[in-house]
């Protein structure tokens, strides 16, 4: 089964995405150290949404919270590179390599972006089929200052 996605830049939106943050938004929320911020070499081929590049160039992501653990192993591997040599790796999704992975939430659940609509999905090895969780990264980033941490 391949995950088909599709997306549309809300009206008003100069960013392409569905909110238009500020610019310091999570690096006011979770500290300028705790930020990553990737450049182009970070992102591989398969990554060709203009609006998540960008997001992830200028707003970044925070290496852990509101649940989430980023992948700090930069570059940005897809779905397929992440678990290669893994059992898991025969229940990856036939879209594997459009699916980029970001890192784990708290339940070791992976966390991805489409490359090529920017659409947020989570997926385990369990339910080979990703799962939409946000529309965006910049949906994504505004959840990431409403979930509270593990205990």
């Amino acid at each position: 089964m391949t995950t088909t996605l599709t997306t549309r830049t809300p009206p008003g939106t100069r960013s392409g995405l569905a909110l238009d943050l500020p610019p310091r938004f999570l690096t006011d929320a979770f500290g300028p150290h705790r930020i990553v911020h990737f450049e182009d070499i970070d992102f591989p081929p398969t990554l060709t949404h203009a609006p998540t590049r960008h997001f992830l160039r200028e707003h970044g992501l925070p290496e852990e919270g509101g649940g989430f653990a980023l992948n700090t192993d930069v570059p940005l591997p897809t779905l397929a590179e992440h678990w290669w040599d893994t059992p898991a790796a025969a229940s990856l999704p036939p879209d594997a390599d459009d699916l980029i992975h970001l890192g784990h939430l708290h339940d070791h659940t992976a966390l991805l972006v489409h490359g090529r609509t920017g659409a947020i999905l989570t997926w385990t090895a369990e339910d080979p089929a990703p799962h939409p969780l946000t529309r965006d990264l910049s949906t994504l980033a505004a959840q990431l200052l409403v979930v509270p941490a593990p205990a």
